[in-house]
């Protein structure tokens, strides 16, 4: 190990309380996809105050920072989301969501912090730092919206990056472990919504409109056998239901129903089969009813694909770090993240790090209940650390 990694592994693990602080300041104040105002301009501040080029304001919250080593070497990426979810937090934590009905319930707040942390530490190092870093702060991942309008405004070109890196964590893993894999790790995502439209009429004359409602409760059952109709057992596909709206009175059949859900596959053989199949079944059960369906993919995002170069790379340098038997193999997950957007631009690595429980069973991503234990926080920021020392050349080759 040279000294420039031992003296910034030392940094950043001496920043374990800040890390933790600025995690639970973001986790006060959540915002929405594209409204991540406040996250951005405490990121943006920080950034700058290391003397990183920071650029504002980038697919509208995001943020990108720049930072220039003093010798030669790649030009490399590490990309943090910073959107929260549409949620209600309960009361009891000391940091718990001030806003009403917004909650980091999927650890983005983390994400965010340990981009900033692991900044500022290769900042107070630069004048051995090979190549340069550009860390993407990206909004609106939940809706999948933020990645492909960040590249469209440069946030590979200028400069143009080599290679991408970035981690998630997840509460499937517990602290200090980590789990990276070459290929498809996460699945592509598909949202989509069903407009049946009908004829309202008076509940108690149902036989003179055209129920929207019946034939959106007899959709949402016909859909979700779809998968296991469509897909090889030896393949993995989930379509779930998220909602389902229409009508008003008791007394009233509406005109309209509306139902949405998500596809997930790991590969574009199902993906493709089971739009289509979407179409046909929902067109073909409104005609059994007497209704109309308009079928929308209202937004979608490619399979998370790890090179498997820069897989290897990770897989080094978290070793590394965190030992042998803390590296887990990546398995892939039927969740989906537009960091795939960058990986598809790129080559790159994404991967997991733990936040589970000390005991008991995991709190899962997206729900109220959404727990995360903060211990894993400074080993998933080492495993960074090292990462884009040893991608940017600024390490000799990392021991195994």
């Amino acid at each position: 190990m040279n000294h420039l990694v031992e003296h910034a592994d030392l940094a950043v693990r001496e920043r374990a309380r800040a890390l933790i602080d600025l995690r639970r300041e973001l986790h006060r104040e959540p915002e929405l996809a594209f409204a991540e105002t406040r996250t951005a301009e405490r990121v943006a501040s920080r950034l700058e105050a290391s003397g990183l080029g920071v650029r504002r304001g980038v697919a509208g919250t995001g943020v990108i920072a720049h930072l220039q080593g003093a010798r030669p070497g790649p030009i490399v990426a590490w990309r943090a989301d910073l959107d929260a979810l549409p949620i209600e937090e309960p009361r009891g934590l000391p940091f718990a969501s001030e806003i009403r009905g917004v909650m980091h319930a999927c650890g983005h707040d983390g994400h965010a912090a340990i981009g900033v942390t692991v900044a500022e530490v290769l900042a107070a190092h630069r004048g051995e730092l090979a190549g340069s870093v550009v860390f993407l702060f990206q909004p609106a991942e939940e809706v999948f919206g933020g990645a492909a309008r960040m590249i469209t405004e440069g946030a590979l070109t200028a400069p143009s990056v080599e290679s991408v890196y970035g981690l998630h964590l997840t509460t499937h893993l517990p602290p200090g472990v980590v789990s990276i894999g070459p290929g498809v790790m996460w699945a592509a995502a598909d949202l989509f919504e069903i407009e049946l439209i009908g004829r309202g009429a008076h509940g108690a004359y149902p036989h003179l409109g055209r129920n929207p409602l019946l034939a959106a409760a007899n959709l949402v059952t016909a859909l979700q056998g779809l998968v296991a109709q469509t897909v090889a057992a030896s393949d993995t596909a989930v379509l779930s239901i998220g909602y389902l709206r229409g009508g008003e009175r008791p007394n009233v059949i509406p005109e309209r129903a509306v139902l949405g859900g998500s596809l997930r596959t790991l590969s574009e053989d199902a993906r493709a089969t089971l739009k289509a199949r979407i179409e046909g079944a929902s067109r073909a059960l409104a005609d059994s009813h007497e209704v109309r369906a308009r079928v929308t993919f209202t937004s979608s995002c490619p399979s998370v694909r790890n090179d498997p170069a820069r897989a290897e790379t990770a897989r080094r340098c978290a070793r590394a770090v965190l030992g042998a038997a803390a590296v887990a193999p990546g398995q892939p997950s039927l969740a989906s993240d537009d960091v795939a957007v960058f990986l598809e631009a790129r080559p790159g690595c994404y991967f997991r790090a733990g936040i589970g429980p000390d005991a008991g069973p995991a709190s899962a991503h997206h729900s109220p209940e959404f727990v995360m234990n903060e211990a894993g926080l400074m080993p998933a920021a080492r495993v960074a650390l090292r990462i884009l020392l040893d991608a940017t050349g600024s390490a000799h080759a990392v021991e195994t």
